[in-house]
């Protein structure tokens, strides 16, 4: 399981001191704000530099993030402390925190029988590569919210998937221009890999209403990161793939549980991780199935687990690439497109208990049916 090799791994001591070590390896991590001494230790062939990570076997590629994602933290907190707390947005977050809206949580809260849409927004990603072209994220992340998504997400990890974050600004703005409008804007939550309180008040900065805590990345500091993001004002999507790390999210307060049906060691992914999981996730809990649904049927199975939403990005992107959605500036769109179809498609009332999985999603059997939905038909 991926929760106890944190511990055999690293020390992290709040204090104003360094440690001694018996291998004369301790020093400090530049923390705005706080004091936070991190013990190296080996890892078989590799020294690890990741706070409070994973179970036994921690992926390599998830590895190779986190270290990355440090490096990144210490860069924006020199940049920081270089221009001054009071002057830079970042610090005066940290320094202040928000109150909490709660945009994100009240989106996907829906009621039982409804599911929403999380439509991701992504380049490329290290199981897949290539996903597809996006030049224009704010066109893309409209068509989406035209065709019913609750929330956008935005990658914001350049190396792995592709995107940045003046993908999230341009996402934020385009979807602030929808007030006063029905539907009114959707919420973005930022994708990204938070190892780091920082990183929350970055994307509080950038317009972000929530974003991703991943307990395989994180272990038993989900509930420090989680207090933080909440205390910045946001929302937290709390992923986890197995018990053991539900158990850590239920344990932190996680409001939002995302079941990520990808095993991040073999990259396999299969949507019975979301079925053997929904019945331990409490009531009152907003639950999210993430990955592997690439079509209705797979969505219909979801929403009679009694998940309240999903979060589908490849298909999505996919989808509008052929239509050509977010690949130009033009906000002129041929009526329906297939990604708008889809989202419609992922949210209609259909259920795989009213008849053949394999002929539903063209003969319409179940509720909802014979609708047409962009340019799919049910």
């Amino acid at each position: 399981m991926m929760t106890a090799w944190v511990n055999n791994c690293f020390d992290v001591t709040h204090c104003g001191s360094l440690l001694e070590s018996a291998g004369g390896v301790s020093w400090r991590r530049p923390r705005l704000l706080r004091g936070t001494v991190l013990r190296r230790r080996k890892v078989g062939s590799v020294v690890m530099s990741v706070e409070d990570g994973v179970g036994d076997g921690m992926p390599d590629v998830l590895r190779s993030i986190i270290e990355r994602k440090w490096k990144e933290v210490d860069a924006l907190k020199e940049e920081v402390k270089r221009v001054g707390e009071d002057e830079h947005p970042v610090g005066r977050r940290l320094r202040d925190g928000a109150e909490r809206k709660k945009r994100f949580w009240k989106a996907l809260n829906t009621k039982p029988g409804n599911l929403a849409v999380i439509a991701e927004i992504k380049r490329k990603s290290p199981s897949k590569g290539y996903i597809g072209r996006v030049s224009d994220p704010g066109t893309l992340s409209r068509a989406y919210r035209d065709g019913g998504a609750a929330v956008v997400s935005v990658l914001t990890d350049f190396e792995g998937f592709g995107g940045t974050l003046d993908d999230l600004k341009d996402v934020v703005k385009t979807q602030e221009s929808f007030k006063g409008q029905f539907p009114g804007p959707c919420p973005v939550i930022r994708k990204d890999f938070t190892v780091d309180e920082i990183q929350i008040a970055e994307a509080a900065e950038a317009g972000a209403s929530a974003i991703l805590l991943i307990v395989a990345a994180l272990g038993n500091r989900t509930k420090e990161l989680l207090d933080a993001t909440h205390r910045m004002g946001l929302d937290a999507l709390v992923e986890v793939h197995d018990e053991d790390e539900l158990k850590i999210a239920l344990d932190a307060g996680a409001e939002i549980v995302g079941v990520n049906n990808r095993n991040l060691r073999t990259f396999e992914v299969s949507l019975e991780t979301s079925e053997r999981l929904r019945d331990r996730i409490p009531e009152g809990l907003v639950c999210v199935a993430e990955s592997g649904i690439k079509d209705p049927l797979d969505a219909w199975k979801i929403r009679d687990m009694n998940y309240n939403a999903i979060l589908v990005g490849e298909s999505l992107v996919q989808a509008a690439e052929e239509t050509g959605v977010g690949m130009v500036s033009s906000m002129y769109q041929p009526g329906f497109n297939m990604a708008q179809g889809l989202i419609r498609a992922y949210r209609s009332k259909g259920s795989i208990a009213f008849g053949n999985p394999t002929t539903a999603m063209f003969s319409g059997k179940g509720e909802g049916a014979k609708e047409t939905l962009g340019e799919i038909s049910i």
